[in-house]
């Protein structure tokens, strides 16, 4: 048996347990992996040169896939610059197997080379570190490796999902001699893990029952969601019991449902809405973007709040917690609306005037909260908050919208999107970081052929450039830019903003723009600096082609500035 077989059929095990992309980052201590992963016949390979664009594509491909991504990098810092993609996946529930290739533990902090101390670099950020063996020939050796490749790809994939990390020490030599054929053990152990399914016992749905039946004014709020299966029982549950369901644009209950309270985040602003105080709350999903509904939460407690979620974490935003339910939410809503629906059967149609009501409420508030905004920004200046409204009224139908963090997330929030458009949105809200945001949209689009479109900020842009330093990029890829020439977002806080270092120190002012950045990847490129100039050119932007594109609009932060303080006036007296 060559000396790095057991390394060669690593690839073997992730194929077999339907691992098939990989993204590889040059590097000689891990020319192995590398070999390995780029020669077999099953597995796409994409060789990524930055390491921290290459983790947050392969974060994107598994968004996509829901199948962890294989990361492959060599030994020293290259393994760092995997950090900020895995703990994004990490808190955003998104499966990612991580192999670093390492010297042998007898040389590390030997002052070798390209050495760090590499062991469970990644902390609390991945579910398990592991550490394989430095030699291979002992037949105890090979037994561990499988063992421990079976596991990690297990562990990954068992829910709440998330990185699991494999590190790798390598002897030379690294390579395959000119005489040596690589091959893959066909019959390679593999160590399947039965999918489990947790349930609520009937007590404990008893209890469930008797707290529904004694609260009279209920809400369903949905967190940062992209499981879509849990939606038809959710529309159930609205339509059959008027309930109202309320959830951010990352929640992704948007889709093909126009009566879930999509506005709350502009009609939270204003302080005399304790009226809509439910006695039950029912959560799922991770973080909410609004922090007017967290406020609101927070100073109009419900009696009782369910939280449903699989991560053994005790999660709890809004300090109202008192029941939590380690379960899916698709099995949770489905089985809640189902027997619902057999009590309903049983004791008659007749409805609750008190859940009518507070249906009916939040309905009125959320219509007129849609009626007040969209005139708004019909008439306001050309400024971030109205070219975001422009543009998410023209996406593409059954399309994919990746969002930047910081002021482009914030905005899509309150503008929303139509429910009859059907569009997925994604956004990097685990860290809320703005690294990475085009690099994970980039990975997305490699797995679809659907229109992908990522909107962010000239700042997020210009930080994660090298997304567009590959040789993949799909042509099914759409890139807006939002240039207020600078981080403008300080410029809405009010202790930033009423600071003398703003513009140097946290705006950090700059004048470039994305022509040359366009350019120098290859893409089409579009500029305009005003809502005139911009709707004609969307309906091309869209349009399939064979090309990646850009599209720059320039907005000036001081009138952003002042389009949201009208805004803020505007919504204070609603």
């Amino acid at each position: 048996m060559p000396i790095l077989q057991p390394i060669h059929n690593i690839a073997e095990i992730c194929f077999q347990k339907g691992l098939k992309n990989a993204i590889l980052c040059p590097g000689s201590r891990s020319a192995a992996l590398t070999i390995s992963f780029a020669r077999h016949p099953e597995i796409e390979t994409f060789s990524i040169s930055d390491e921290r664009s290459a983790a947050f594509i392969g974060l994107g491909i598994a968004q996509k896939t829901q199948k962890p991504t294989i990361l492959v990098c060599t030994s020293g810092t290259a393994a760092y610059n995997f950090a900020p993609a895995i703990a994004e996946a990490s808190f955003q529930e998104i499966p990612l197997l991580v192999l670093t290739a390492d010297r042998p533990d007898e040389w590390i902090n030997q002052y070798d080379g390209q050495t760090i101390f590499q062991k469970e670099i990644y902390g609390k950020h991945v579910k398990k570190s592991y550490h394989l063996p430095a030699d291979y020939a002992h037949p105890d050796a090979v037994w561990q490796i499988e063992r421990i490749i079976n596991e990690a790809i297990n562990l990954a994939e068992a829910e709440p999902k998330a990185p699991v990390h494999i590190n790798i020490p390598i002897r030379e030599p690294f390579y395959p001699t000119d005489n040596e054929t690589i091959s893959f053990d066909k019959n390679i152990r593999i160590i399947k893990s039965g999918e489990i399914e947790k349930t609520l016992s009937t007590e404990t749905w008893n209890e469930i029952f008797d707290i529904w039946n004694q609260s009279e004014r209920k809400l369903i709020a949905v967190g940062q969601s992209f499981d879509f299966a849990q939606l038809p029982s959710l529309k159930q549950i609205q339509e059959e019991f008027l309930i109202p369901i309320l959830g951010d644009i990352i929640s992704n209950i948007h889709q093909n449902n126009s009566d879930f309270i999509s506005s709350h985040d502009v009609f939270f602003s204003q302080n005399n809405l304790s009226g809509l105080k439910p006695n039950l709350l029912i959560t799922c999903g991770k973080s909410f973007i609004s922090k007017n509904f967290k406020l609101f939460l927070r100073k109009n407690k419900p009696k009782y709040h369910f939280h449903i979620q699989e991560n053994p974490e005790l999660i709890d935003p809004f300090q109202t917690l008192t029941h939590k339910f380690e379960v899916s939410p698709r099995y949770f809503f489905q089985k809640l609306f189902e027997d619902l629906d057999y009590q309903k059967f049983r004791e008659g149609d007749e409805e609750d005037e008190t859940e009518t009501e507070y249906f009916e409420k939040w309905k009125k508030i959320d219509l007129q909260a849609k009626s007040k905004l969209n005139h708004f920004l019909k008439n306001a200046q050309h400024s971030d908050f109205q070219v975001v409204n422009i543009i998410l009224e023209n996406l593409p139908q059954n399309s994919i919208l990746h969002l930047g963090n910081s002021m482009t997330v914030r905005y899509s929030n309150l503008v929303g999107l139509d429910s009859s458009k059907n569009i997925e949105v994604f956004c990097n809200r685990g860290t809320s970081g703005i690294e990475g945001c085009l690099s994970t949209a980039v990975g997305y689009a490699m797995k679809t052929d659907e229109i992908v479109t990522c909107l962010l900020g000239d700042v997020s842009a210009m930080y994660d450039r090298n997304a567009l330093w590959n040789n993949y990029l799909p042509t099914n890829l759409r890139i807006i830019v939002l240039n207020n020439h600078g981080g403008n977002i300080f410029r809405m806080i009010d202790g930033p903003s009423k600071q003398p270092e703003l513009e140097e120190y946290f705006e950090t002012k700059q004048a470039d723009n994305f022509e040359f950045v366009a350019k120098q990847a290859g893409l089409e490129y579009i500029f305009v600096k005003n809502e005139t100039d911009l709707i004609p050119v969307l309906g091309d932007f869209f349009e399939e082609n064979n090309h990646t594109k850009l599209l720059e609009i320039e907005t000036d932060g001081k009138i952003n500035k002042e389009v949201l303080s009208e805004y803020k006036k505007l919504f204070a007296e609603f």
